[in-house]
């Protein structure tokens, strides 16, 4: 049955057309938050289709292939929550005509999406697995539209429990591709035996020296991204960019526990230069405030929810530290750098999101002298990793 789903082509052609009609609809509405939601649809479509064209492969290459989908399903929910967010803001706009159509075009496609749930329930193969979870997640875009609609027609609180609904359906969908990137990372255990290996490796307290510790960089580049996409900030996009850097060396940190003595120390040297060369182009950008560039300029509410971003960003990063402080290994040395690094440049994307509404006039100064004093603090402690590497080496060699 789940095969037959997959490779009928009028059946996805009814889904494309339902997701066409609906963005048509909601254009034609002047319904921004819904045409927001078809977007999201759209993109969990093509996810499926990329599942359809491996679900007849070999078992090895499901599982190569499906690997990257758990990543990319969190584009979808993490911008449908980022729409239901705006949409109580009232930066998306909704009007009452046609909102009946809208609904029940939603309505149609859920049943559909819940045929293919249904349809493939018995196929155990890894695509056939994540194919059903790709559905499921894309099911809380449709279930948006219809309560937010639904709510916007009937009751005079309709923003604030359209909010929460589309934030509710879009965190159970985030959840859907969580699942799935940590059965992918689990070496495609099942859900159960996936959960139960994260949480020895918790109670070990070995977190920080497991893949699965790469997925908060992941959320947290990807977070960026999407407030990047909602203020139409370059600003947002750099220290997006930034992250994806401490991420690319908490992965070679992590990697660095399973290495050789001297790969250790080669890898902590390649931490200290990533940290060094992201900070300093982070200064070099900072810089252009003095010469008449212009900061980011927010509105309170945009403003607000990029503060609570990077409070969340923080805290995560002091619990990081926390979980090792206490160990001498040069791999908890370079994750704790990294933590720091991080940290320090939370401090100026705060003060550029708050000052941004709570201070008149030009603030690019202000802004611009944080960049460049906490940009080459978090400089100096990739510095400090990368001439630490040499004393590390000179030990190496001494005990040879």
């Amino acid at each position: 049955m789940m095969t037959s789903i997959l490779n009928n082509k009028i059946f996805y052609i009814i889904n494309m057309l339902l997701t066409v009609m609906i963005t048509i609809l909601s254009y034609l509405n002047n319904s921004s938050f819904v045409m927001a939601c078809s977007i999201c649809l759209a993109v969990f479509l093509a996810l499926q289709l990329k599942v359809k064209f491996i679900i007849n492969e070999d078992e090895d290459i499901q599982k190569i292939q499906c690997r990257s989908i758990g990543f990319l399903l969190l584009i979808p929910p993490l911008s449908l929550v980022a729409s239901g967010v705006l949409y109580f803001f009232d930066f998306l706009s909704m009007s009452s005509s046609k909102n009946y159509v809208i609904i029940a075009f939603s309505g149609i496609l859920s049943a559909l999406q819940l045929g293919q749930i249904f349809g493939g329930w018995k196929n155990k193969t890894v695509a056939g697995k994540f194919y059903k979870f790709a559905v499921a997640a894309s099911l809380s875009v449709p279930m948006s539209i219809i309560v937010t609609t639904l709510l916007h027609n009937t009751s005079p609180e309709g923003n604030t429990l359209g909010m929460l609904s589309t934030v509710v359906f879009g965190a159970l969908s985030i959840l859907f591709s969580i699942n799935i990137i940590m059965v992918s990372l689990c070496d495609y255990r099942s859900t159960k035996d996936s959960i139960k290996l994260v949480y020895l490796i918790i109670k070990d307290k070995k977190l920080a020296f497991t893949r699965v510790s790469i997925l908060k960089d992941v959320f947290l580049v990807v977070g960026k991204m999407v407030l990047s996409i909602m203020s139409l900030s370059f600003f947002m996009f750099v220290n997006a960019l930034y992250s994806a850097g401490m991420g690319i060396a908490r992965y070679i940190a992590i990697k660095m526990h399973t290495q050789e003595k001297g790969k250790q120390i080669l890898s902590y040297r390649i931490v200290g230069i990533i940290i060094s060369a992201a900070s300093i182009c982070y200064v070099l950008y900072s810089t252009r405030l003095f010469f008449g560039g212009k900061s980011g300029v927010y509105n309170m509410n945009v403003a607000l929810i990029i503060a609570l971003y990077t409070f969340v960003e923080f805290g995560i990063n002091i619990r990081e530290a926390l979980r090792v402080y206490k160990s001498k290994a040069v791999e908890a040395k370079a994750l704790r750098a990294i933590g720091l690094s991080s940290t320090l440049l939370c401090f100026v994307l705060t003060q550029t999101a708050i000052m941004s509404f709570s201070s008149e006039g030009d603030n690019s100064f202000s802004n611009a002298l944080a960049g460049v004093v906490f940009g080459g603090l978090a400089a100096l402690v990739g510095l400090y990793l990368v001439v630490d590497s040499f004393k590390y080496e000179k030990v190496s060699i001494c005990e040879e």
